[in-house]
């Protein structure tokens, strides 16, 4: 398989994945804490494409009004829960990771499934 015909596939599969979680919370874990690789990504996509983050970054800057990624999933998304988890590291090291669980706005759902469906149905037509 090819380098293209894999990054086509990976394009595709994150915007299924989008599609597939825009509806459903997310959890975000919040910086200055121990960070399990400080992974911050809204529907908690692991390893998007780096294009099709992009344009979700690009819609959710159009949606706030921001630039940075933290405002703008304070103002699209609605914060449901928040809590601490406390441990150990190691013997030597106590640690707490602070974790918020957000679920995209209403009025925003269906803008991104919009884009999303008509961004997956472009890339499965293409050939």
């Amino acid at each position: 398989m090819s380098f293209e015909i894999e990054d086509h596939e990976k394009m595709i599969k994150t915007c299924q994945a989008i599609l597939e979680s825009c509806e459903k919370p997310f959890v975000w874990e919040e910086e200055g804490t121990y960070q399990y690789g400080n992974f911050k990504k809204p529907f908690n996509l692991f390893f998007p494409h780096p294009q099709i983050d992009m344009e979700l970054q690009h819609l959710f800057e159009k949606f706030s009004g921001s630039s940075y990624l933290y405002d703008q999933v304070k103002t699209i998304c609605t914060l449901d829960a928040e809590w601490v988890e406390s441990g150990t590291y190691g013997l030597d090291r106590d640690f707490n990771c602070y974790f918020s669980k957000y679920t995209l706005k209403t009025e925003y759902v269906e803008q991104v499934k919009s884009y999303f469906s008509h961004r997956l149905n472009e890339l499965q037509n293409v050939k």
